[in-house]
């Protein structure tokens, strides 16, 4: 390792100390370098916001529904659905996407077969509800399932429509309105 150390002193010591092409190469590049520097932008003074929570609600307490003036709906003396009763697991989808699959049972008192989009298979009954518009099933027989929807009227009331899901039906068309 000594003998390496000394063998490149006396290389580097051989090199002649002419340098001045590379003075020359310095001073010209010295002279064409752009020395203006575009000046910092200003920086705006930050102003600072003082942030109240008093008489505000708290972002973590989940917020309080509207009060629904009950008094309004009262004196319209108009069909209203039942808000307060547990939700059923196939109002969660539209009626178009529920399908029939069949029916178990004997006469008078079937059971229908109800599939959705996801795979789910489901068994209802006569009283049970389906689809997004509170449709409450009124009649199985061995070929559809007849139900009673309601639907708003845009006046605070709601009005009723019969709607239907046929086991022969078309995969486009499961679910089918008429109006009454």
């Amino acid at each position: 390792m000594k003998y390496l150390a000394l063998l490149s002193c006396l290389v580097l010591g051989a090199c002649g100390s002419d340098i001045s092409d590379l003075q020359t190469y310095t001073d010209e590049v010295k002279a064409n370098a752009k020395t203006s520097i575009e000046p910092m932008p200003t920086v705006k003074k930050y102003q600072s916001f003082e942030y109240s929570v008093n008489g505000l609600r708290s972002p973590f307490v989940k917020p309080k529904p509207e009060l629904i003036d009950d008094a309004t709906s009262q004196t319209l003396g108009c069909l209203q659905p039942n808000f307060n009763r547990q939700k059923e697991a196939l109002e969660k989808y539209p009626l178009e996407t529920i399908k029939m699959r069949g029916t178990l049972g004997e006469a008078g008192r079937y059971f229908a077969l109800a599939s959705v989009a996801d795979g789910a298979l489901y068994r209802v009954k006569v009283g049970n509800y389906m689809g997004l518009f509170h449709g409450q099933i009124q009649k199985i027989t061995s070929d559809k399932v007849i139900l009673q929807e309601m639907i708003p009227d845009g006046t605070g009331c709601w009005e009723t429509r019969t709607a239907q899901i046929s086991i022969f039906a078309q995969d486009s068309e499961s679910g089918s309105q008429n109006n009454e």
